[in-house]
């Protein structure tokens, strides 16, 4: 009796040591995010390793574009994808992933969309507390003169000071914004590279 007690126990282990590596060999994915100028990040939920890692993306015709990865994390993975188009989903799958230290190595897959125009907002935080608007955008920058104006849904301008430039953000001193709706407009930026200086417009919430 406890030695057929005993063999069931081990059989118990035995496909319970089974079934965890194929547990882990799934890793989930947080998010897949646009960076600009061709670069795509991905965010895992855990810490993952990888085994000869590669990643295919594909446009929503199914044509394999040409894309590489270019950096590996523990948790986070970034490639380069070659002629993308604006405005357009790409679904991508990377392959020799896993979830944890254990388990085969899979396949992750996902999508991410293009902005319409690499000359875009990516991003736009307000901080309540600094009184600091800070806008990150998808391409390289360059100024000439930059204005900011600051708009509520009613149409009320609110004085504001560019506080900081870099290449791919700005950070704008605005103090008193409530909680609601608001559009920037930025004149006298353009794409690095580009010949004329335009305007962009972006919209953002405070909470």
């Amino acid at each position: 009796m406890k030695k057929r007690i005993l063999s069931t126990i081990l059989a118990l282990v035995v496909l319970l040591c089974m079934a965890v590596p194929a547990l882990a060999a799934a890793p989930e994915m947080l998010r897949a995010q646009y960076e600009g100028r061709g670069y795509v990040e991905v965010d895992f939920k855990t810490k993952v390793q990888y085994k000869n890692a590669s990643v295919t993306v594909k446009d929503p015709a199914g044509k394999t574009l040409t894309a590489k990865i270019t950096d590996k994390d523990s948790d986070d993975l970034t490639f380069h994808v070659s002629g993308l188009k604006p405005g357009t989903t790409y679904s991508f799958a990377i392959s020799g992933v896993r979830k944890g230290c254990s388990g085969t190595y899979g396949t992750v897959s996902g999508s991410f969309k293009t902005p319409k125009s690499e000359l875009s907002v990516k991003k736009a935080a307000y901080d309540r507390r600094d009184g600091e608007l800070e806008l990150e955008f998808y391409g390289r920058v360059q100024y000439k003169n930059p204005k900011v104006v600051i708009k509520d849904t009613t149409g009320k301008t609110y004085t504001c000071q560019i506080s900081e430039l870099d290449r791919d953000e700005m950070e704008i001193g605005i103090k008193g914004l409530k909680s609601g709706k608001y559009t920037v407009k930025i004149t006298g930026i353009r794409l690095r590279g580009d010949t004329a200086y335009t305007s962009i417009t972006a919209a953002f919430r405070v909470r």
